[in-house]
């Protein structure tokens, strides 16, 4: 089972790996669209690896919650999803 740490880690990184800008400071509470760290596409493949990585899935709803474009309650969504299956 994955913990909370795991999912973060995995979400923190993923951010900095694709922001394509060098040096920036990416924590738990990133907003990384408002900050524009990820433009749509990466958004999309972020999803689309946490669903594959963790055996989760995100409906369109939920997907238009704001909350998750913030690293903490994103993380937190994928472990309640894990809890629940």
């Amino acid at each position: 089972m994955s913990s909370i740490e795991n999912i973060q880690n995995y979400i923190l990184t993923f951010v900095a790996e694709n922001s394509g800008q060098e040096n920036t400071e990416i924590s738990l509470q990133t907003n990384f669209v408002e900050e524009g760290l990820l433009d749509s596409f990466s958004i999309l493949n972020l999803i689309m690896n946490l669903e594959s990585e963790f055996n989760v899935k995100f409906s369109p709803y939920e997907l238009a919650d704001p909350s998750l474009q913030v690293v903490s309650p994103l993380s937190n969504a994928v472990l309640n999803k894990i809890s629940r299956s």
